[in-house]
C-alpha cells in the first residue's frame, strides 16, 4: 500500500508531505491546478521517463519518495529478498531524483538502483490506467489479451509461445540443413584432401627445423667464433681466465679490510665460476657441432614443401598446423551435422506439441469466453445502457501463430434486436469510454498489485453513469488501495478520503494538496457541481451525492 508521497521542487510543488489511506482516494482540483502532480511523482518514483519540466523553475533538481508498506510473503517482498534490498521494516522507499541537466538518479531502500529495477518492483506495487484507455479497445490483440489477463491464462499462453519458438527454430535448423546439403559433401571432400597433404609435414615442426638449417647454414663462421672465444677465455697465452685468477689474488689480499672490497671480490668469485661454466659449455657445444651435408639437404627439401604448402594456402608456413587443426574441427563438424531427415522429424515432433498446447488454449479460452463476456455485459448495463450485448468471436487464423490458433473479437450492441459487430465499428465515443471503463475495473479486480491508479477514466459520463462508476470503485477500494483522479462529482462523492489540490499564486507558482475534512468535502463537491458560485442549492446537491456513499454502506 502507498503510505507516503513526498515533493522537493517537483514541477508546482515546492515541498509537500503526503500521507496516503487506504481505501479509495480521489484527487480533485479546479482546471491548471495540478492535479496530475501526484500521479507525476508517483510515476517518476516507478521508473517511468521524466522530463526537465518535473524540475519547479528556478531550482536545479526535483527530488520525490514514494514510501510502501508490503505483507511478508507478497511478490514484492520476494523480489526485495532477491535483491538484498529487504530489511525489518516492512517499508519500501522508491526515491528519484531528476537534474535540471536532464539526468536523474534512483534508489531502493537507500541502495542506488537503476530505472529497470525501479520499474520491475513499480509493477508488482502499482497497476494504472488512464483516460486514454479506451483506444486500447480498438487494437486487434486487445480482446485476447484481456480476456487472457481476466482468467488467468498467462501460463498456458506462453507455453504456446515457447511451443512455437521451438517449432520455428527446427524449421530453420531444417531448412538449413536442406540449403547446405548440397554444398556440404563437396566441402567435406576437399578438406579431407587437404587434411591427407598436410597430415605428414604438420608432425615436425617448423620453427625447430628452420633454426637447424640455419646453424647448419652457418656452421664454419659459427666455429671460427667459438674458436677465438675459446683461446680467448682459456687456451691463449694471456686469457681472461688467468686475468681474473691474478685479480682475484690481488683483491683477496685486502678483502678483510673494507665491506665493499669483500662485496667486490665475492662478485669476482661468482665471474669466476661463471666465466668457468661458460668455458665447459662452449667446448661440448663444439665437440658436439659437426657439418652434415646430407641433412643440409634434407632440412632444405622440408622446408620447400613447407613454403610451397604455405603458398598454396595462403598462409604462413608457422601457421600451416593452425590451420591443419581447424580443418579438423570444421570436418568433425561437418560430420556431426544432423542429416534433413532426422531434423524433419523433430519439426514434425515440435509441431505436433505445439498444436497440442494451442488447441488446450484454444479451448480454455472459448471456455472462458461466454461468462466473461455475459459478466461484462451486466456490468456495462448499469452504465446507462441497458441494451448492451457482448461476445467473443473466435476465428481460425489461417496460419497458426505463438499467440495461438483463433484471431478473437470482442463484438458489442448497444441496441435490442441488433446484431453484436466489432467495437471499432459500432460503439461511440462515449460507449468506448464506459467499456473501456468497466473493463478496467475488472482487470483490477484480478491484478495482484495493492495500489490502483485511475486518471481521468471517467471522462465522458456523468449524472447516474458516473454515481454508479464511483460505487464500482468504492467496492473495490474495499480490498485494494485506490486513487482515482476525477472531474467528476458523483464520483468523488463515493471516497473514503478526498485530497484537493489547490495552486498559490506565489512566485513562481505553486500547487499544495490538502486532505480534506467532511465539512470540506461537501464544500468541494458543491463546486464540482455548481462552478465557483457555491449557492445553498448546491451545497445541498453535494450533501445529497455524500449522503449516498452512506447508505450504500
Amino acid at each position: 500500500m502507498l503510505t507516503h508521497l513526498t515533493l522537493i521542487n517537483f514541477a508546482l510543488a515546492e515541498h509537500l508531505a503526503i500521507d496516503i489511506d487506504k481505501g479509495f482516494n480521489v484527487l480533485t482540483g479546479e482546471t491548471g491546478a495540478g492535479k496530475s502532480l501526484l500521479l507525476d511523482a508517483l510515476s517518476a518514483c516507478l521508473g517511468e521517463r521524466t522530463d526537465t519540466n518535473y524540475v519547479r523553475y528556478g531550482t536545479e533538481k526535483a527530488d520525490v519518495t514514494a514510501s510502501f508498506s508490503y505483507q511478508e510473503h507478497s511478490p514484492e517482498a520476494a523480489w526485495l529478498k532477491e535483491h538484498e534490498l529487504d530489511d525489518e521494516s516492512g517499508e519500501i522507499h522508491l526515491r528519484r531524483v531528476i537534474f535540471a541537466t536532464g539526468r536523474s538518479k534512483a534508489w531502493i531502500n537507500g541502495r542506488p538502483s537503476s530505472l529497470s529495477e525501479l520499474k520491475e518492483i513499480g509493477r508488482l506495487l502499482v497497476q494504472l490506467y488512464s483516460q486514454h484507455s479506451q483506444q486500447q479497445l480498438l487494437e486487434p490483440p486487445y480482446p485476447k489479451h484481456w480476456l487472457d489477463r481476466y482468467s488467468n491464462f498467462y501460463a498456458p499462453a506462453q507455453e504456446v509461445r515457447d511451443a512455437y519458438s521451438t517449432w520455428q527454430k527446427n524449421i530453420r535448423q531444417h531448412q538449413a540443413a536442406l540449403d547446405a546439403q548440397a554444398t556440404r559433401k563437396q566441402r567435406m571432400e576437399t578438406l579431407e584432401l587437404q587434411l591427407e597433404e598436410l597430415e605428414e609435414i604438420v608432425q615436425t615442426d617448423y620453427q625447430e627445423i628452420e633454426q637447424e638449417f640455419d646453424r647448419l647454414s652457418h656452421h664454419e663462421a659459427i666455429m671460427q667464433d667459438c674458436v677465438y672465444s675459446l683461446n680467448s677465455l682459456d687456451e691463449g697465452e694471456q686469457n681472461i681466465s688467468q686475468e681474473l685468477a691474478s685479480i682475484l689474488r690481488r683483491m683477496e689480499s685486502h678483502a678483510g679490510r673494507s665491506e665493499q672490497l669483500s662485496q667486490i671480490h665475492t662478485s669476482l668469485l661468482n665471474a669466476q665460476s661463471e666465466l668457468e661454466d661458460a668455458t665447459a659449455t662452449l667446448r661440448q657445444f663444439m665437440d658436439r657441432q659437426s657439418f652434415d651435408p646430407e641433412r643440409m639437404e634434407e632440412l632444405n627439401s622440408t622446408l620447400e614443401i613447407f613454403h610451397r604448402l604455405a603458398r598454396k594456402y595462403r598462409t604462413q608456413p608457422e601457421l600451416l598446423k593452425e590451420e591443419y587443426e581447424a580443418w579438423q574441427l570444421e570436418l568433425e563438424q561437418l560430420q556431426q551435422l544432423e542429416d534433413p531427415e532426422t531434423l524433419a522429424e523433430q519439426v514434425e515432433v515440435s509441431y505436433q506439441e505445439f498444436l497440442h498446447k494451442a488447441q488446450h488454449l484454444d479451448q480454455i479460452r472459448r471456455d472462458a469466453a461466454k461468462p466473461l463476456a455475459k459478466k461484462l455485459t451486466e456490468q456495462v448495463k448499469q452504465l446507462a445502457l441497458p441494451e448492451a450485448h457482448f461476445e467473443f468471436k473466435f476465428e481460425p487464423l489461417e496460419h497458426p501463430s505463438s499467440e495461438g490458433l483463433s484471431f478473437i473479437q470482442l463484438l458489442f450492441t448497444a441496441n435490442k434486436g441488433i446484431p453484436a459487430q466489432p467495437l471499432a465499428r459500432v460503439a461511440s465515443g462515449g460507449e468506448l469510454s464506459r467499456i473501456a471503463l468497466v473493463m478496467q475495473v475488472m482487470n483490477a479486480e484480478k491484478t495482484e498489485a495493492e495500489v490502483l491508479v485511475f486518471d481521468e477514466i471517467d471522462v465522458g459520463i456523468s449524472g447516474g453513469t458516473a454515481e454508479i462508476v464511483g460505487r464500482l470503485l468504492a467496492g473495490l477500494g474495499q480490498h485494494v488501495q485506490i486513487l482515482c483522479i476525477t472531474h467528476q462529482a458523483q464520483v468523488a462523492a463515493q471516497s473514503d478520503h478526498h485530497l484537493l489540490v489547490k495552486k498559490q499564486q506565489t512566485d513562481p507558482a505553486s500547487s499544495t494538496i490538502i486532505n480534506l475534512e467532511e465539512n470540506n468535502i461537501i464544500q468541494e463537491l458543491a463546486r464540482m457541481t455548481g462552478g465557483m458560485e457555491i449557492s445553498e442549492t448546491t451545497l445541498q446537491h453535494a450533501r445529497q451525492l455524500r449522503q449516498l456513499k452512506f447508505q450504500q454502506a
